[in-house]
């Protein structure tokens, strides 16, 4: 059983909230595309979406301030790991009433492959993947170009043995404060594995239990929604999303029209540089 985890900011720690839940109705349409059933899918957030979703996510809410008093996508770094670490710590936990073989943390605006719950559901006494090739997508242009390395970009890249947690046997209820999840399970899970994408492979290398990578492309990261903590806003070259991306990942309605005209003009800038050069 693979558990997909995600959060979603606080109302005031976005542009505009409206286009972050679009954002992560789209990301839930990826997630639930899964071609095994064996899986979960566990959101924790501020405010529960309105509408219907897949029977199979569940939505936690909590009661956690905004990480920071400004409002705006754009926060600082220890605001975003406490704010993100403590909602994926009451997913986390919800989550352990599916007895999970596996978590994965899902940002709540990229996109996964439709193999992983099968890939899991082979091998539960392993103790996980890193994603090392994926992809990464310009929601502005819809174009979409293929990386190595991914693990090292995005927090869509890891799925660890549930155990690689070491979650207490006392486990703190879903309905716990910041303060409380953060002495209870440590600041070391709460920021470094949950809340950041930096710490998995090393510790998992130091448990004696290193994560191996995933042998296909497991994710899609997302640049250029407006509501992105990095603030990356496009993919430097690019194609228009093919039709096996689309299958794989469930990349509907994220090109179109607008990537081949942004690819055109791609194309286009790339022969004016080459005739230039050449006179």
């Amino acid at each position: 059983m693979l558990a997909f985890i995600t959060s979603l900011r606080h109302p005031r720690n976005s542009a505009d909230y409206s286009r972050v839940e679009h954002l992560l109705r789209r990301t839930l349409r990826s997630v639930c595309r899964q071609d095994h059933d064996e899986f979960a899918v566990v959101v924790a957030c501020n405010e529960i979406p309105a509408g219907r979703f897949d029977p199979r996510v569940e939505f936690v809410r909590v009661d956690f301030p905004p990480p920071v008093d400004t409002p705006g996508p754009m926060t600082g770094r220890d605001a975003v790991l406490r704010d993100k670490g403590t909602k994926l710590a009451v997913a986390l936990l919800a989550a352990q009433r599916h007895r999970p073989d596996h978590v994965m943390k899902v940002d709540a605006d990229d996109f996964v492959s439709r193999r992983l719950a099968g890939w899991s559901a082979d091998r539960p006494t392993e103790a996980g993947w890193y994603v090392e090739h994926g992809y990464v997508l310009s929601d502005r242009t819809g174009l979409i170009t293929a990386v190595d390395g991914f693990n090292e970009r995005c927090g869509t890249s890891e799925i660890l043995a549930n155990r690689a947690f070491g979650l207490p046997a006392d486990l703190p209820a879903p309905s716990a404060g910041q303060d409380e999840l953060t002495a209870r399970l440590g600041t070391f899970l709460v920021r470094d594995l949950l809340g950041s994408h930096r710490a998995s492979v090393a510790h998992s290398a130091a448990r004696g239990e290193p994560l191996r990578a995933l042998p296909f492309p497991g994710a899609v990261y997302t640049v250029g929604t407006g509501e992105n903590h990095s603030g990356l806003s496009r993919v430097p070259r690019g194609r228009p999303v093919s039709g096996r991306q689309v299958a794989e990942f469930g990349l509907e309605g994220t090109g179109g029209a607008r990537a081949w005209v942004h690819f055109a003009g791609q194309v286009g800038r790339s022969v004016r540089r080459r005739v230039v050069r050449a006179g």
